[in-house]
């Protein structure tokens, strides 16, 4: 019975059983659709990202060329959600132009964060030519911090600084190293510039060490308060009269000259007699000004 076709129509067996073939490979064609629809939508987005992260890494490389530091490194940061294949690629990019622009520390950050990210050989093992690459960067950006602490005269942060990038390429930078010929070149001029370091701490030392000397065998130029207020000050001590000498002894005679008033000795004195004197003129006023309102000195202030 179910081999014969409805009321109406006539159909050989052969077309009824084809087409319940077709049926039933429709129904598994689109069973199979279904299963793999998140299998493409999967590959479709990686290769959405990956075409992505090639577009942003070109864009950066161009930024990087034309010196535009700061633009490059914002492209290269966005690698970090795109790059999943080589996720330590992002900050290597990301600290390589930071480090281009001057700012070695925040270098540093990235580099040490490609540096965990990057494939390491196992131990006892060359160095791997990646992994070079981040060291090689990575020391530079502590050589340009050593150099920074140099300038400031902190020889001693200076020279840590150095230790640091030179043991960074510690299997890198040696001839056959797989660094090549930069981590060559980078571990000579590390060397090179702590060992200027170290030859300007020596002679700042000796420059301090000569100018402590100095002072102490030159007892001119820090005279005792007592021989000051001799030589510069003469009247104050013989005579009580409020005029004094006149002529070329003192520092200021275009002051003394005019109006035939005498000079002002305090002129001359040592600055702490002059504040001393100064303090003993501002008590004496004092002093008054309490005996008048007390109804002292001339009577005219108040007892209460």
């Amino acid at each position: 019975m179910d081999l014969l076709p409805p009321p109406g129509e006539f159909r050989t067996t052969e077309e009824i059983r084809d087409a319940r073939f077709h049926e039933q490979l429709a129904r598994r064609r689109k069973r199979m659709l279904l299963w793999s629809a998140p299998v493409v939508v999967i590959a479709l987005l990686a290769a959405i990202k990956l075409l992505s992260a090639t577009l942003i890494n070109v864009a950066g490389t161009s930024a990087y060329d034309n010196a535009g530091y700061v633009t490059a490194s914002e492209r290269f940061s966005s690698l970090e959600l795109f790059n999943v294949v080589e996720p330590w690629k992002a900050h290597f990019n990301q600290g390589t132009a930071i480090y281009a622009g001057g700012d070695f520390f925040n270098a540093t950050l990235q580099l040490e964060v490609a540096l965990g990210l990057v494939p390491q050989a196992p131990q006892d093992e060359p160095r791997g030519e990646d992994e070079c690459k981040v060291r090689t960067n990575y020391s530079l950006a502590l050589e340009g911090l050593g150099d920074e602490a140099s300038i400031a005269s902190d020889f001693a942060t200076a020279s840590n600084y150095y230790d640091q990038a030179q043991t960074m390429l510690s299997d890198c930078g040696e001839s056959g190293g797989s660094g090549g010929e930069e981590a060559q070149e980078a571990e000579e001029r590390q060397q090179e510039s702590q060992e200027q370091s170290q030859q300007d701490q020596q002679q700042q030392e000796q420059e301090q060490q000569e100018g402590e000397e100095g002072e102490e065998g030159d007892p001119s130029e820090s005279p005792s308060d007592g021989e000051s207020g001799e030589s510069e000050s003469p009247s104050d001590g013989e005579s009580g009269e409020s005029e004094s000498p006149t002529g070329g002894e003192s520092e200021s005679p275009s002051e003394g000259e005019s109006g035939g008033e005498s000079p002002s000795p305090t002129e001359s004195l040592d600055p702490r007699q002059e504040e001393l004197q100064s303090r003993n003129q501002e008590a004496q006023e004092s002093r008054e000004a309490s005996e008048q309102a007390s109804g002292g000195g001339n009577g005219s202030g108040q007892n209460w």
